[in-house]
């Protein structure tokens, strides 16, 4: 008895693929049975995913420029109107003021130091490391910053521990203090050759070719200092995203598949049925090759023709061959896809995720239709005090506690200018009743008057630092002394009026 048999043959384009053809070489992989200490992650693939990521970009933009965007700006340590605080140590305090403004500006003699830590900071935020070059000049100071590539750089083990001293303020006067460290070498490769860097404050003199300690080195061979910027306490940092990288990659697929899509519009995925018979030979190539010519505009309106063949059967009464009759469907199968919203879905799911790994609210990235100005300005103070505010100090500090005993800073300090969220308007509404209690001198209120005029206006006089209501009371209560003395001074004048009269009399006659 013969039996019924069903052939399948599936049709796919041939010659496409969506999957990375690249090769993520590490240069350092033979160095890292010595010294130096493999990172957890391919830090060169991690520099790049801002590049596959449709949200990551614009959450590291959002730190870089809230933290270093608006600049640094000296501050003093104490308060330079305190009544105990001498004209010397003042004048002291502004020359170091000054001192500091210079030190900042020309820190890189090509950009700004903001631009110059803002891309180790980009780095940090990218691979969760950042790095910076410190130079110095003839005295040992440090003059200047360069900006370092993370892909090209890894870390040493600790060395030997090394005595060094530390200054330190104690009730306001600079101490020196002696302590151990344990200090980290670094390592650069480009193209093959490695140069050798130390920690920022190591006293050593290090050789940059051979990453050995030697008093003996050559001035141009000495290396430099690197001052690491990473996040997390390990040897090295870990991106504070990383724990999404799944999601990552996912949408990024997910964009792929829409671009395919979109790209072979024209095919409809469908199911070919041929009843009593079969395709020919001819029609399964024409098949394959309408299937591998889908992509591109000028293939958007074709038709496809298929020749089947029908089946010989043998007629039992006379014994002849006849072909059974073919027919041919073509069923749709688009209706078991998935549909485009819930790519749509799954990509604003993972964008929200990815943002709440840097904890920034859909305002800092672009994304703000759904705000209006009350919850705007709410998301934009929590954000600045939960996150950039905290950022700013701790960035701030790290460069204060590197830099300003090595310059010899003591009455200054270096701060990350944030924004003002003070809308002067609402400020003098709050500053009303306190105006009209007499809690406000006129110098207070300058700045506030200034910045709605957008210009800086000076203090005035020293007697302008009591509010109006006390100067007032001061004239009013000077007002009758001040009539007495008129009116002793005019009795005085008559009196002097008189005697010259009889002055005068005697020597008329």
């Amino acid at each position: 008895m013969s039996q019924q048999k069903v052939n399948v043959r599936v049709f796919k384009t041939e010659g496409l693929s969506a999957d990375s053809q690249q090769i993520y070489d590490d240069p350092f992989q033979s160095a890292y049975d010595g010294d130096v200490i493999q990172p957890p992650y391919n830090l060169k693939e991690l520099k790049t995913i801002g590049e596959y990521s449709t949200i990551i970009q614009q959450c590291i933009d959002a730190y870089k420029t809230n933290i270093v965007g608006f600049g640094f700006q000296p501050e003093y340590i104490f308060d330079m109107n305190a009544e105990t605080l001498s004209e010397e140590e003042k004048r002291a305090a502004e020359k170091e003021w000054i001192r500091l403004e210079e030190f900042v500006q020309y820190l890189n003699l090509d950009e700004s130091a903001e631009i110059i830590i803002g891309y180790a900071l980009e780095d940090r935020e990218k691979t969760g490391n950042g790095f910076l070059e410190v130079l110095r000049d003839g005295t040992g100071t440090p003059v200047g910053i360069e900006y370092m590539d993370c892909q090209q750089m890894r870390v040493c083990s600790r060395t030997v521990p090394e005595k060094i001293k530390y200054t330190i303020t104690e009730n306001g006067v600079p101490k020196t203090l002696t302590r151990w460290k344990k200090f980290r070498k670094y390592v650069q490769m480009v193209n093959g050759k490695k140069v050798y860097f130390k920690e920022y404050g190591d006293p050593r003199v290090m050789n940059s070719a051979t990453g050995k300690f030697d008093d003996n080195t050559p001035e141009n061979l000495m290396a430099t200092e690197v001052i690491h910027f990473k996040i997390g306490s390990g040897t090295y940092g870990v991106p504070r995203w990383i724990g999404n990288l799944v999601n990552m990659y996912g949408a990024r697929k997910a964009e792929e598949l829409n671009y395919m899509y979109f790209k072979q519009g024209r095919h409809v995925p469908a199911a070919i049925t041929v009843e009593n018979g079969m395709l020919s030979e001819k029609s399964y190539q024409e098949l394959q090759q309408y299937m591998n010519d889908i992509q591109g505009v000028e293939n958007a309106h074709k038709f496809l023709l298929l020749e089947a063949e029908g089946l010989p059967q043998e007629n039992l009464t006379d014994g002849e061959e006849k072909l059974t009759p073919v027919k041919v469907q073509i069923k749709s199968l688009a209706e078991v896809l998935q549909q485009d919203a819930l790519f749509l879905e799954y990509d604003e799911k993972s964008r929200n995720k990815i943002r709440s790994s840097f904890r920034l609210p859909p305002l800092y990235t672009g994304e703000a239709h759904e705000y209006n100005r009350a919850t705007a300005d709410t998301a934009r103070k929590i954000t600045e005090e939960q996150v950039f505010q905290p950022e700013r100090k701790i960035l701030s500090r790290k460069l204060n506690t590197l830099f300003l005993s090595e310059i010899q800073l003591s009455k200054v300090k270096l701060t990350l200018k944030g924004p003002d969220f003070r809308d002067p308007i609402e400020i003098a509404k709050v500053l009303t009743p306190f105006i009209t209690a007499g809690a406000a001198a006129p110098n207070d209120l300058r700045d506030l008057l200034g910045r709605v005029l957008g210009k800086t206006l000076e203090e005035w006089p020293e007697e302008y630092n009591r509010p109006m209501q006390m100067l007032l009371k001061e004239k009013q209560d000077a007002f009758p002394i001040m009539i007495q003395k008129s009116k002793e001074q005019q009795n005085d004048l008559i009196m002097l009026l008189k005697d010259m009269r009889d002055a005068l009399e005697e020597l008329k006659s």
